[in-house]
């Protein structure tokens, strides 16, 4: 790893006015550390924004240990992992190693680590309630890699992924919206079929589509 100073974050894609994808790590007042999917806004001057949802383990974590460790990785696999990772495994299924500058542990074989403070949660979005979190950036390394060619089974994984955990947390609540979402798993799980059928993306949507299809459509 080497090190990279913030201003260097727009060269790893974090360029304002978007929202990023990564897995966050937290840690609990005991100790006991937790990972999820987490995508974060950039603002203006790379102000990094985070907004979990208020009844997530995220959230009550940041409310007991004020930090956080942005993991950074293209892996779609980890990001299903890290988000159902208490109906798929466990979290001690996890490898973590010690972070330079807050408590919370980095997650092991990532591409970068932005290690951040958590300033007090902005007022609260109205719809469904997530919460606003300001990231002050303390630490950050980034693996130096050869370039990457573009995949678009990588990112509609990812995409499934995302649906997914937005439909387990609004399938109570919004049925048309959770509707909409399952359409596009489905969509992103034939396209990935289509161009990558024997790659590790086509195992995560077959993974995703399961899981939404049994544990929120009992199908």
């Amino acid at each position: 790893m080497i090190p990279v100073i913030p201003s260097s974050l727009r060269r790893m894609g974090f360029i304002p006015g978007t929202v990023v994808e990564t897995i966050l790590s937290t840690i609990a007042s005991d100790g006991t550390p937790n990972v999820a999917p987490m995508g974060v806004w950039v603002q203006p001057g790379v102000n990094l924004v985070i907004r979990p949802y208020a009844e997530t383990q995220t959230a009550r974590n940041l409310q007991e240990v004020p930090e956080a460790v942005i993991n950074i990785t293209d892996d779609s696999r980890i990001f299903f992992n890290t988000a159902f990772k208490r109906r798929d495994t466990e979290v001690d299924a996890f490898f973590f190693d010690p972070a330079k500058s807050v408590r919370p542990p980095r997650l092991r074989g990532m591409l970068g680590y932005i290690e951040v403070d958590i300033e007090e949660p902005l007022k609260p979005r109205e719809v469904d309630n997530p919460l606003e979190y300001e990231c002050r950036v303390k630490e950050v390394e980034a693996s130096p890699r050869l370039p990457q060619v573009h995949s678009r089974a990588r990112l509609a994984a990812i995409e499934c992924v995302i649906h997914a955990t937005r439909i387990v947390a609004l399938s109570d609540s919004d049925p048309d919206l959770t509707e909409k979402l399952y359409d596009l798993i489905k969509h992103y799980h034939r396209l990935v079929h289509r161009i990558a059928p024997s790659s590790v993306h086509a195992g995560v949507v077959d993974d995703v589509l399961y899981l939404v299809e049994r544990l929120v459509y009992w199908l």
